[in-house]
Formats: C-alpha cells, structure tokens, sequence
C-alpha cells in the first residue's frame, strides 16, 4: 500500500488523535470520536446508492484532511473507477493519480490492470456542495505531494481501494490513519451493501421483464393453456383455452377440482374423461393427444378438443409430488370436419364403385357356372376329349376375374368402413358358419391369380363352427392373403392354418417373402401406414387393409399380431372366439332368465 503519512500534520484538531492527555481528556476524546462514528455511520447506512455513499465518504474525510481527490477503485468485470475532485485538477496530476492507483492495486494483487485501462473506466463525481474553492492566486500544482491508499475489505474480502491524494506534501497524519481505515470499513460495507442491492434490482427487473415477456407468449399462443393446482382445480387460462372452453357451456367453478365438477355434472360427459387426465399428470405421468369431445354428440360434427397434460413441479427441482399440472389444448374439429367431408366423399365412389363391382362379380360367376356345367357335360358324353378345351382356358381367366373382383371388393369395403371404424361405427352381424369352409373358399379364389405361388390349408380339425360376421372374417383373412402374396414377390408357398385354442380358433398366415423389420411391428396396424421400401421394388396399397382388420377382430373380441419366422417371411396370427363375448353374455342371460322361469313354475 502506497502512503505518505506526515505525523507533523497540523490541519486537524488534536482532540481526534488525543495521545498523551488526562484521563478525563481522554474519554472525552474517545466520546466525541464515538460520536463521530456514529454520525458517519447513520450516513453510510442511509445510503441508497453508491453516489450517496461517495458523499458520505467525502464528507466524513474532509472533516479529517484537506485533500485534491478522493479515488474509489471497485473491483469487477470491468473494473470501476470514481474520481472525486474537491476543485478541478490538473491534467498530468490526474494522470499521475491515476498511475498510482494502478500501481497500488498490482501490489494489493488486483488482477492485472493498467493506468490505460484505469483511465477509459475513469467516472468523474463531483457534488457541487462538497467542493473546496481554491484561494486568490492558487495554481492547480501538476505534481502529488502526499498520497494514502487503503484497500476496501468486507469480511477478508477485498471489494476495492480507496485512494487519497493532494498537491501539497504531509496531508495525511498517522494518528489518523486507524480512523480513517474504519471510515473506509463503513464505506466498504455500505458500497458492498450497495452493490448487493442494484444486483438484487437487476435480477428483479430481469425477472419482471420475463414474466412479462412470458405473459405475452401464452396470451398470444393459438393452443389453449390450462394449469391447475395440486387438487385438480383450475388456477390459470389463457385467452385460447378460455375461447375453447366458452363454447362447451360449462362452469368452471375456482378452487372447484375438475373431480369434483365431473362427479356434480351428469350433463357434461367429457369432464370425467378431462379430471382423469389431470388424475394421471398429478400422478407423475405425461398424457399426450388425448381426444375429448366436448360438444353435442348430435351435432354432425361436435366440438373435438386435442389435450396433452404433464406434472408441474415447483421450482426447487425436488423430485417431489406435483404442485399443479401444465395442459396444452388444442380444437380439432375443423380437422375433424374435414376428415368427415373426406370420409364422406371416399364412401360415396366406394358405393359408386360397388355398384359395377357387384355386376361384374356376379356375371363372371354366372359364365363359371355356365362353363363348369358345359365342361361336365362334355367330358360326360366324351371321355377321350383332350383335357385343353378352350372351356378350361376361359375358366382360367373367369377364376383370374373373379379373384382380382374380389380383391378390389375387399380394397372398396376397406374404404367403406375406413369411416365408421374412425367414428367407432362399425357393425357386425353374427351368422354361425363354418370357419374351414370359407378359408378353404378364400385360398382357392386367391390361388386362382397366384400363378408363382402355393397356397396351402393345413387344417386337423373336423369342424370349426364359429358365431362370427362371415363377411367381415372374410374381409380379414383376404387382406391377409392378398398381402402374404404381395410381399413374396418371387413366388413361393403361402401356409394358411387353423386350429383351436381354450376357446379360440387361431388362424395364421404364413409367407416366406421379404419380412417386416421389427421396427414396423407397432405401426403396421396403424390407418394409412405403409413400409417403406427398400427394395428397387414398388409394393402398391393404400394402407387400410390392416388398420380395418385389426378393428374388426377387436370388435369381434379377438387379437391380431405379426411375428418374423426364423428364415424369411413374416407370420400373421388371428384369434377368434368361438363365441364372441356379447353372444357370451347375451346366451348367459337368456339361461339365467329360463331358470329364473322354471323356479317361478
């Protein structure tokens, strides 16, 4: 620390050194210096800001010295320099000033800093009622005749130095120089109280802005957003999930959880399905695209709204319950809509194109039968005809006919019944019949166009009596075969077999083709997906032949899957209960209320 300390210095009251005086001098210099203590710290404290806390210190030192300047070098990024003049200076004496400072903050080991450095970060606070006027006659000197440097501690912590200096040689007394070191204390303290609280003042401001700025994102957000507290109630919306909740005409009651609103509501049948949404997020779990229909289910198309909700913890990052749950809500119904008008206009050409399919089928089977019979005929009345009629050629191509119809009427009855399995439309009507028959039907019809491969029925059981819609199991076991037979491009053996399981038929499809990567296990049911091709080889479809069949077997009360077989190809599994589930219980109570008759009689 760079001083010059003169013991001789006269320019300040003896009373404040009081070295060698009676004792009752004494006291009564340390009461007056206690006094003067408190006085500057009641300033420093009442310091709101580090401007205030300059003029305090100013204030407090010129009752100890007279002096040009008083310097307070802040440490930081970057470095802050204040330069308080009594009356102005001269240039080189500022420079020289300056260049002490940076020497004396290297030797305090402030990191590096240079006089150039100082000199850009240099701010001038001059308070107009603290400055000294200089005499007649008085020259600003160029040159420092007395300096004196105390660093600025707060707790062992260095935050600074404060820097005294003056034209004339020996201002600054020793005897002063403890006081003077516990007026930079209190000066230290309040500039450090200081900085603390602009911090503070920033990071609020900060904080504010951004709330601000996040109340504009969600206030402007197309999607709806809804957050609720840890019971469930509704604490927050913004303007699109208001709008979107206006139009279901229901009260939401603050404070009231959506539970307790679903439970009180015997109108609104949504609001169990939205309280069981939050139920799962303040579980611990995230609910993506959750559909709920929220308008008159008469409606053609009622008001759909599309909800994903997760757990909202609080800020400390504990691992702990939920405090509330964040959902995102969107309205679907005009996409809705316009899957409607899709839908509808995509049943309208497949009646259109069932029309001439029908005419078509049953004509090429008229001409088979007319055929079968005249070939039977033939061969009855000769026996030596060779066996390559022409008859026999255009059976073959009516077989052909008939397949390929057959295969665009299940193409058309997939498209038909795309709507109604997205609506949860889809009717079945049971008929018993036998389940070997028709497969054995299905695989010759489907052999008929099949010319590269061979389709084989493995089947032990003597009868397979089944309470099914014969159409729709139909429509399942064709699409599997038509894709069995597209997806085994060189040909090969088709095994179709049935057996019977604990109340199951189990029918599997097996084909030695290209397989299905493992990947697509999980979507291959989904509506319009198709894999994509690797192979230089294009597999036509329109991807609903296994989204409808897999709907109907569900509605049937069944299971569907596909496994990879050990070589090449694919197998696909069906189950079907002998008797579906709905004829289970409708069987049970026709026997329940036949023994309740007979205990009557």
């Amino acid at each position: 620390m760079e001083s010059s300390v003169q013991s001789e210095s006269q320019m300040v009251d003896i009373s404040y050194r009081s070295p060698h005086g009676p004792s009752a001098d004494r006291l009564s210099a340390l009461k007056r210096e206690m006094e003067y203590l408190n006085t500057i710290g009641k300033q420093f404290v009442a310091a709101l800001d580090r401007f205030q806390v300059h003029r305090a210190l100013l204030a407090a030192l010129q009752e100890l010295y007279s002096f040009s300047a008083c310097c307070i070098l802040m440490v930081g990024e970057p470095f802050d320099l204040f330069i308080i003049p009594c009356y102005p200076l001269n240039a080189s004496f500022l420079e020289s000033m300056i260049q002490r400072i940076a020497s004396a903050a290297n030797a305090l080991n402030f990191p590096n800093i240079t006089s150039e450095q100082l000199a850009r970060s240099a701010y001038f606070d001059a308070p107009d009622e603290l400055a000294q006027r200089r005499g007649t006659g008085e020259i600003s000197s160029t040159t420092i005749g007395s300096g004196l440097n105390i660093p600025l501690t707060v707790e062992n912590r260095i935050i600074g130095m404060l820097s005294l200096f003056d034209e004339k040689p020996g201002t600054f007394d020793a005897d002063l120089l403890q006081l003077t070191t516990m007026i930079a204390d209190y000066a230290a303290v309040a500039l450090d109280n200081v900085r603390l609280r602009e911090r503070e003042n920033a990071l609020w401001r900060e904080a504010e802005l951004e709330r601000m700025r996040l109340e504009l994102i969600i206030g402007s957000m197309a999607e709806g957003l809804v957050i609720t507290d840890a019971n469930g109630a509704i604490t927050s919306l913004n303007k699109s999930a208001e709008q979107m909740l206006m139009q279901t005409q229901t009260d939401f009651m603050p404070g009231i959880p959506l539970q307790v609103l679903a439970e009180a509501s015997e109108a609104d049948s949504w609001l169990p399905r939205l309280a069981d949404i939050i139920n799962q997020a303040l579980n611990g779990h995230t609910v993506t695209n959750q559909e709920l229909v929220a308008g008159k289910e008469d409606v053609r198309v009622p008001l759909t709204l599309n909800i994903s909700a997760a757990p909202l913890h609080d800020a400390s990052g504990y691992p702990g319950k939920p405090v509330g749950v964040v959902a995102v809500v969107n309205d679907v119904t005009s996409s809705k809509q316009v899957e409607k008008l899709k839908d509808d206009f995509v049943s309208v050409v497949s009646h259109e194109l069932r029309t001439p399919l029908t005419a078509i089928k049953g004509y090429t089977q008229h001409l088979v039968r007319r055929i079968e019979r005249r070939l039977r005929k033939l061969r009855s009345d000769h026996q030596e005809l060779a066996t390559d009629l022409p008859e026999n050629q255009d059976l073959r191509s009516l077989s052909i006919i008939q397949s390929q119809t057959e295969h665009l009427e299940r193409l058309v009855n997939d498209l038909l019944d795309l709507s109604q399995v997205q609506w949860g439309q889809i009717h079945l009507q049971y008929d018993t019949f036998d389940l070997q028959e028709l497969l054995s039907r299905l695989v010759h019809s489907v052999q008929a166009s099949a010319e590269q491969h061979l389709l084989i029925l493995e089947n032990k059981l003597q009868e397979a009596k089944v309470v099914a819609d014969r159409a729709r199991v139909e429509q399942v076991v064709g699409n599997i075969l038509d894709n069995a037979v597209k997806y085994s491009p060189h040909g090969g053996q088709v095994i179709v077999s049935l057996q019977a399981q604990a109340g199951n038929y189990h029918i599997s499809v097996k084909d030695y083709g290209i397989g299905v990567n493992p990947e697509h296990f999980k979507h291959i049911f989904e509506r319009f997906y198709r894999i994509q091709n690797t192979a230089s080889q294009h597999y036509a479809g329109i991807g609903l032949g296994l989204y409808v069949a897999k709907a109907i077997v569900d509605r049937h009360g069944g299971k569907i899957w596909l496994e990879n077989n050990q070589g090449t190809g694919c197998t696909f599994h069906v189950t079907l209960p002998i008797i579906p589930p709905e004829q289970q219980q409708s069987t049970t109570h026709e026997l329940q209320n036949a023994a309740t008759l007979r205990k009557n009689l």
